[in-house]
């Protein structure tokens, strides 16, 4: 996923205070990363409204100030204004998008806004990770039991659990990485076609491959096998499935916060020549 490109700031200027996006009682700082606001899986601010596109909007921290960037077809308003050009948030701003309204108002230094940007990262943790791991879940303690069941080897089922999970998992995030890719293409007019499932391919290697080298080979039929053993039936594979998701895991957040980061290096231009219709959107990968 990648943000507009407009140059960042660490923070804004000192005249310029901290600011912060109210949903109801959510508060989400506008100072520490781009916000992406939509209904799609990879958006910050998640918002469901028809009227809301996938990636609909973003607020990106600039040196003047959190910079809204309307990029969706039904429209963003600031103050009772439909968005045409980029515009800089201000204390006490009213934005709508869809039915939603949503104010920005002074950032509060407390441990709450620490704490929802946190939950916000877990958000989009489970947006992301959540539903493939589901079926991979049930793929994979069905797998374990019918193979050691047909075999009779605890290990045979251990390595075929691992195994169907593996295909089912990023069966299911290499055909949604590549829809998303295809749309962001025709959005600009671009055709998509096999060459660019490799991007596709090389980013999911990247987010995943050290992780699912150690998981595949060791953790995953150790953990599977384990659980069968002790613990028994399909309780016992689901406890070793989880088990070694949490090993899996650890770097395969950091990675996947690490690409997020690489993917907001600064521009070259300066965010106060920017504020205009030139503004470009980069779409994902």
């Amino acid at each position: 996923m990648t943000s507009p490109a407009i140059r960042l700031t660490d923070a804004p200027e000192p005249s310029i205070p901290a600011l912060e996006l109210m949903v109801g009682e959510e508060r989400w700082p506008l100072t520490a990363r781009p916000l992406a606001i939509g209904r799609g899986m990879e958006a910050d601010l998640l918002l469901t409204d028809v009227e809301v596109s996938r990636l609909h909007a973003w607020v990106v921290p600039a040196a003047a100030g959190p910079l809204l960037v309307d990029q969706s077809r039904h429209g963003t308003w600031v103050n009772g204004h439909r968005v045409t050009d980029p515009i800089i948030l201000a204390d006490g701003d009213e934005v709508r998008i869809g039915a939603t309204a949503l104010r920005v108002r002074r950032a509060s230094p407390n441990r709450r806004s620490h704490s929802l940007r946190a939950m916000g990262r877990l958000r989009r943790w489970l947006r992301r990770y959540g539903p493939p791991e589901a079926v991979a879940t049930v793929t994979a303690v069905g797998a374990t039991l019918a193979v050691r069941e047909a075999t009779g080897s605890l290990v045979a089922g251990a390595y075929a659990g691992s195994l169907a999970e593996g295909v089912v998992f990023y069966g299911i995030m290499f055909l949604r990485e590549s829809l998303q890719a295809a749309h962001a293409a025709g959005r600009r007019g671009q055709g998509f076609g096999q060459r660019d499932l490799l991007p596709v391919a090389r980013g999911l290697m990247v987010e995943f491959g050290f992780a699912e080298l150690l998981d595949a080979l060791f953790v995953r039929p150790l953990c599977l096998g384990l659980g069968v053993r002790y613990v028994g039936g399909s309780l016992g594979a689901l406890l070793g499935k989880l088990a070694s998701d949490l090993a899996f895991y650890g770097p395969v957040f950091v990675i996947y916060e690490w690409r997020l980061k690489r993917s907001e290096r600064p521009a070259a231009a300066d965010p106060r020549r920017r504020t205009t219709a030139r503004t470009r959107i980069l779409d994902p990968d």
